[in-house]
């Protein structure tokens, strides 16, 4: 299976290079100084992999000198300039339908961000949760979240007010601005990024629909889905699987709510990419075994245990059928390969 190597819509991309333009910083000067070949950004469905996006933000603040740069672009509303995702949000029915498109199209935006909805008796909880800790980018989430408070409020009504934002980093230095952008309550170093809202506003009809747009928009969304992502599900449950097998919820349950999926829906799209969750797994297992063999002085014990196995035994005839040797055998042999 191929690794998962996430990427960003050319949309967003665009965004941060049209505000760096407004600084006076021309597409040509930013990608000489980043590095990063920007030139294939016009062309349709083009996307720019996320470890250079994080690099162009990188960029971006030391140009600028704002740190708060991902806020002031999250501000900005050019209807222009929506991408096909937002089309179809803002041209559902409701607030509901349209994040329920939200959240299924979410990797076309970017594929590294795995999108829940849940809700209570009151209030409705949008979570964005990073499939990898490593592509976590801040200035970007305040851009996201932003965005998606001041769309909000111009599309559907003017007087959309949240009752919380969590962000999965620390409090900057400039969290006044925060208060500003948000006028809410606000919590920092969080497990994921949320927006907590009033249910009601779930019911909210768009004050401008073009039915016709939507529908375009999604049959368009759709292929495009399945021509960029065809294999990307199942690395996505693996890189779940990873997140969660140190916490003792790497099961297909607790995965496939993190998907906002269902298990058969979940064993369905692995079986169409012809892998199963239980491989995903030992694969996961294995890896993570091999590696606290080498790097840690956990006992064997220890480290069954952190991989979700019952007792040394199970373990040890797993790691056997994965290796052809045993987890002792395995750190024995490490040992006698590292002496002088």
């Amino acid at each position: 299976m191929n690794n998962f190597s996430p990427s960003i819509g050319s949309s967003s991309v665009l965004a941060l290079v049209s505000i760096l333009d407004n600084y006076g910083f021309s597409q040509d000067r930013v990608a000489k100084i980043s590095g990063i070949d920007l030139s294939h950004l016009e062309q349709q469905d083009s996307r720019l992999p996320l470890d250079q996006y994080q690099a162009l933000w990188k960029t971006a603040l030391a140009l600028t000198n704002n740190p708060a740069l991902g806020l002031e672009l999250g501000q900005i509303l050019n209807t222009s300039k929506i991408g096909l995702v937002g089309h179809i949000v803002f041209n559902s029915h409701t607030m509901a339908e349209g994040l329920d498109e939200y959240i299924r199209l979410f990797s076309i935006v970017n594929d590294a961000i795995s999108l829940t909805l849940e809700t209570d008796k009151d209030y409705a909880y949008l979570r964005f949760i990073h499939l990898n800790p490593k592509y976590y980018c801040a200035p970007d989430m305040e851009r996201t979240m932003t965005l998606f408070l001041h769309r909000a409020k111009a599309l559907f009504d003017s007087n959309i007010q949240w009752e919380s934002a969590d962000f999965q980093h620390a409090q900057p230095d400039y969290s006044d601005q925060y208060k500003k952008v948000f006028d809410c309550s606000l919590h920092f170093n969080q497990s994921y990024c949320q927006v907590v809202f009033k249910r009601k506003y779930l019911d909210l009809s768009p004050k401008q629909r073009n039915p016709y747009i939507g529908s375009a928009a999604r049959q368009y969304a759709n292929n495009l889905l399945k021509k960029l992502f065809k294999r990307s599900y199942a690395d996505k449950v693996k890189t779940l699987i990873t997140q969660s097998i140190g916490t003792g919820e790497a099961d297909v349950d607790h995965i496939a709510k993190q998907l906002n999926t269902s298990r058969q829906t979940l064993y369905r799209k692995l079986k169409a990419e012809e892998v199963s969750f239980q491989e995903l797994l030992e694969e996961v297992r294995f890896a993570s075994a091999k590696e606290q063999l080498k790097e840690t002085n956990l006992s064997l014990s220890e480290i069954a245990f952190s991989l979700g196995f019952g007792d040394l035994s199970a373990f040890s005839r797993a790691f056997k059928r994965w290796s052809g040797t045993t987890p002792k055998g395995y750190r024995e042999n490490l040992h006698k390969t590292d002496l002088p």
